[in-house]
């Protein structure tokens, strides 16, 4: 496992000499790499990425960037640079996730699937240097053996717009395996397909590929719900930046992609480690450094190592690192609410509006409103707020009609993109109310 890993910055060190990234921390050696470079977030790289945005050649790699994929921020919409390299990276995690997944249930091969890789495109893009935005496809996103047999097995060939794939999809009987990212997506999809019987519709879907970890987990109940029968495998951390871990058929957590790209790891107390340093039990956030100039970058994301496999670790996601809201210092996290957050079937979260916090959630919601006000309140700077009078009681505003079509055409509307959207217990937009569907509680 070591040695793979050094194999890896060796050969990136090697291929990426010469550019002005390099020349600036003065790094002339595989050696000096965790000396010479800092650990970075995107808003770092940020100026580094906008001039390879214009077309400015050789700064963050040598190879040239042959487009950029967004992913949303917190708080803005990131352009994250693709070389032929990343693509490769990418590629030699998703082959061993497809192939242990067929050759595990090759039942899945006799019909077709729905794999959601890349959030559906608004409309082609260019940056300024004229370098795309966004793939074209997402077979496209493929490379090498997966690609034809993906393009073979596709029930939407291309990605569609929201009613497009549905009527796709409805027209697929034979449709046998789903891979979305968020399982809130899947279920907007059977939202617009309520009274219907799912199962007349596709006989023969068994396998659903969703998010399961983290904030995602509560949304489980409702998929099974809606397909008793339905295999559900948790992902494992891809992110728009990287091939983190991919899911194993009967093991619990995600295998860490260590042909993909170099990994270290955090600790609770900010050490760093390396992967073949991981223990058991240990919670880290992950930094990547990956062939499309992202190097030493700090994904924000928290796992949690379960085991090994064969001196592999495996990983599951935790959450994220720097979700805070924080109106009059009450620092509030995902974590302070997600022990208490109801488990409805739409949309269930909470976030500040007109001076204080509000759950938006179906169904009743007087006793989840109790107990959130209690549990928040045992939260330090949340209970001091509250007792100084700077924020409101906890309130609830009751969902109802189509509330998932209205909660991703808000996020839409603020550059987000369906598809890619992570469920959290906790949103930073506020004023939620005049967006969906739906009264005070």
């Amino acid at each position: 496992m070591a040695a793979c890993q050094q194999s890896y910055l060796s050969k990136l060190v090697d291929r990426n000499q010469g550019c002005e990234y390099f020349r600036h921390y003065k790094l002339t050696r595989r050696e000096e790499f965790r000396e010479r470079l800092p650990l970075v977030d995107y808003t770092q790289l940020e100026p580094w990425i906008e001039r390879c945005a214009k077309g400015q050649a050789n700064l963050l790699c040598r190879e040239p960037i042959r487009l950029f994929e967004p992913t949303s921020g917190t708080q803005a919409v990131k352009l994250i640079p693709y070389t032929a390299s990343l693509k490769a990276e990418f590629q030699r995690g998703l082959s061993a996730w497809i192939g242990d997944l067929y050759a595990g249930k090759p039942e899945l091969m006799s019909g077709r699937a729905y794999w959601s890789i890349t959030p559906p495109p608004q409309r082609p893009q260019r940056t300024a240097g004229d370098i795309p935005i966004g793939f074209e496809d997402d077979a496209a996103y493929l490379s090498g053996w997966t690609q034809p047999l993906l393009r073979r097995l596709l029930a939407i060939p291309k990605a569609s717009d929201l009613d497009e794939t549905i009527a796709q999809l409805v027209d697929c009987p034979d449709l046998t395996l789903v891979s979305v990212w968020s399982p809130t997506f899947w279920l907007l999809l059977l939202e617009r397909l309520q009274g219907r019987d799912l199962r007349k519709i596709w006989p023969r879907l068994r396998f659903l590929s969703c998010w399961a970890d983290g904030p995602s987990e509560r949304f489980l109940p409702a998929l099974r719900a809606s397909l008793p029968d339905l295999f559900i495998q948790p992902k494992g951390l891809l992110a728009t930046e990287a091939f983190v871990s991919f899911p194993l058929l009967g093991r619990q957590g995600g295998a860490l992609s260590l042909s993909s790209h170099f990994f270290e790891f955090v600790d609770e107390n900010g050490l760093l480690y390396l992967a073949h340093e991981l223990r058991a039990g240990q919670i880290y956030e992950v930094v990547v450094s990956n062939g499309g100039g992202l190097y030493r970058y700090r994904l924000g994301d928290r796992i949690q190592v379960t085991g090994f496999y064969r001196d592999c670790p495996l990983l599951r996601f935790v959450g994220r690192t720097a979700l805070v809201s924080d109106h009059c210092g009450e620092k509030l996290t995902p974590e302070a609410i997600e022990p208490w957050l109801p488990v409805r079937g739409g949309p269930c979260f909470v976030a500040f509006e007109s001076g204080g916090y509000v759950l938006y959630a179906q169904g009743e919601l007087e006793e989840a409103l109790k107990e959130g006000e209690i549990a928040l309140c045992k939260h330090y700077h949340y209970g001091l707020c509250r007792n100084l009078g700077q924020l409101k009681p906890l309130k609830g505003f009751r969902l109802e009609g189509d509330s998932w079509e209205a909660f991703y055409t808000r996020l839409e509307s603020l550059g987000r993109r369906r598809g890619e959207v992570k469920p959290s217990a906790l949103r930073l937009e506020e004023d939620w109310s005049r967006h969906l569907p739906g009264g005070w509680a």
